[in-house]
């Protein structure tokens, strides 16, 4: 079997599958085990996938090697029904698209501002910066992004020949997003088999995007970075969990090559919000 990129047998399964579903591609799939299988249901669970893992197992029916357990075909089954259609409606507005750094949030909104009242606004433009920076935040701030990612995929392959570049180019510049939008392209071209030509606001290819797609997708979901969990301690001191406090921090920090302002404003909001929730 041809695995994808350098990544393990679970992992390439993993990603064929949510390809074949998301955007009807086959590619092959190796045997595993039950273990395994059972681990790759809960990653799309996870990660909100789910209907597409689904769509993806159904393309592959026929495969030789889809040794899929019975038992978790009825798991997969119950968790559609929780689990939100693949559609974008509702999922990315750029009316209420922010950022955590103040400038870098008011040139956002500026930019919001400005394509409202443009006669001559570009919908889908809008789309994939709204897009951009929900997965921007989800990013930084730990939460699954897997989603946000094939939704831009998905979304460029479906709208992107009215994409208005040059103009999505000069927003992710005037809000620093660049490198940020870079890191987004490069998971969809190593995870997801998309060429360079299909991305043009792509800027540079990034040596370490496997690394980064593994890391997002083998996250250790129990741990939730948003929670800084400070608590007030004996004395009146303020005292916080140190394994998740500094891992919110390191988590925040990990990013910080591709957006330097808003990776240390999203540490600073975390701080603060953490010890808000202490007063009150």
């Amino acid at each position: 079997m041809n695995k994808t990129q350098g990544f393990d047998i679970q992992l390439s399964n993993f990603l064929n599958i949510l390809r074949s579903g998301a955007f009807e591609e086959s590619k092959p799939i190796g045997i595993m085990s039950d273990f395994k299988w059972k681990r790759l249901v809960n990653l799309a669970n996870y990660h909100h996938l789910i209907r597409f893992f689904a769509n993806g197992l159904e393309r592959y029916y026929y495969n030789e090697n889809l040794n899929f357990p019975a038992d978790q075909i009825e798991v997969v089954k119950k968790l559609l029904a929780d689990q939100p259609p693949t559609g974008f409606a509702g999922l990315y507005d750029f009316g209420k698209i922010h950022l955590h750094s103040k400038k870098y949030n008011e040139r956002l909104k500026n930019i919001v501002s400005e394509e409202y009242a443009n006669s001559e606004k570009s919908y889908e433009t809008m789309q994939v910066m709204a897009i951009m920076m929900v997965n921007v935040e989800n990013i930084l701030t730990g939460k699954s992004f897997l989603r946000g990612i094939l939704d831009l995929g998905r979304y460029l392959r479906l709208e992107g020949n009215k994409v208005d570049f040059v103009k999505l180019e000069n927003w992710l510049a005037r809000t620093s997003m660049s490198r940020m939008a870079d890191l987004q392209g490069n998971l969809l071209i190593v995870g997801f088999g998309f060429s360079k030509e299909e991305l043009p606001f792509l800027g540079k290819i990034i040596p370490q995007a496997e690394r980064e797609l593994k890391r997002a997708v083998n996250y250790d979901k129990l741990n939730d970075t948003q929670s800084w969990n400070f608590h007030e301690g004996k004395g009146g001191f303020i005292v916080s969990s140190p394994n998740t406090a500094l891992k919110s921090i390191r988590h925040a920090w990990s990013y910080l090559r591709y957006a330097p302002r808003e990776a240390m404003a999203t540490i600073y909001r975390g701080i603060i919000k953490g010890l808000t929730e202490i007063e009150e």
